[in-house]
């Protein structure tokens, strides 16, 4: 099937395709749930026999995996969803011209960073009022290359990655609503880890400054401000991607040198 028939086909199978993504995350979360099961029986056998350390370690290594999975399966059930031929098409749209447009705006030598999430986690940001890595978040397991202590967070010249494999633009391959782009603040230490494309955990509680923006498609907006409203954070800041670009125009955040230490 050639680009153009898949394009034709995902834009004319959405309610069939929305019904295979609902049977599979089922099965997905029996899945995990079973092998979860499995591995915590073996891992406390291990432990009760007094198995090799290495042994331990894979096996709770595994636990971790499993844990992960089965709360990420749990979170994605929530938001599954019909897709629109019109909803896909903006975010074709958005994908392409968002990033070269806000690099325009802000110019290469931005001090802004950008942590692009799926939506199902960026409920759980809100709510929780903290960005942090899944070492922190899921009992030990890191999931990217993310350490305790740190997230991943991109700058301005690498923000078309960040859209593309971490905002989630292409999650109605999975009937769920677009990612979250949140736009960021650096904090004392975060410049030594631009290489790394990385920023230590921020508690928007303790460090509200930090925040800037949380960037949404029109379908997730209004989620976002109503999680918001109900976990005390700025729903202020929450603005559709069209918005933080006219915001970025309006209050010359390409001139925002100065970090925040």
């Amino acid at each position: 099937m050639n680009l153009i028939e898949r394009i034709k086909y995902r834009k004319t199978n959405e309610y069939q395709d929305y019904k295979k993504v609902l049977e599979a995350n089922k099965k997905d979360i029996e899945r995990f749930a079973l092998y979860y099961k499995d591995t915590r029986a073996k891992l406390d056998d291990a432990i009760k026999k007094g198995d090799d350390a290495k042994l331990i370690k894979n096996l709770t290594t595994d636990l971790q995996r499993w844990y992960y999975e089965y709360q990420k399966s749990i979170l994605e059930s929530n938001f599954i969803r019909p897709n629109s031929k019109e909803e896909i098409d903006k975010r074709d749209t958005l994908g392409d011209i968002f990033p070269k447009e806000l690099s325009n705006i802000l110019g290469s030598d931005s001090n802004l960073r950008f942590h692009g999430t799926p939506i199902y986690f960026a409920k759980e940001i809100i709510k929780s009022g903290t960005i942090s890595s899944s070492a922190d978040r899921f009992a030990g397991y890191i999931h990217s290359t993310d350490e305790s202590g740190f997230f991943s967070a991109s700058t301005i010249d690498s923000l078309s990655r960040t859209i593309d494999f971490f905002t989630d633009f292409a999650s109605y391959n999975r009937c769920l609503p677009c990612g979250v782009l949140f736009v960021l603040n650096e904090k004392e230490g975060d410049s030594e880890l631009r290489s790394r494309s990385q920023m230590h955990n921020i508690d928007f509680k303790k460090n509200p400054e930090q925040l800037v923006g949380i960037v949404c498609t029109d379908e997730v907006k209004d989620m976002a401000i109503k999680w918001c409203n109900e976990y005390n954070m700025d729903s202020t800041k929450v603005f559709s991607y069209y918005e933080f670009l006219e915001y970025a125009k309006e209050n010359d955040l390409e001139n925002n040198k100065q970090r925040l230490y």
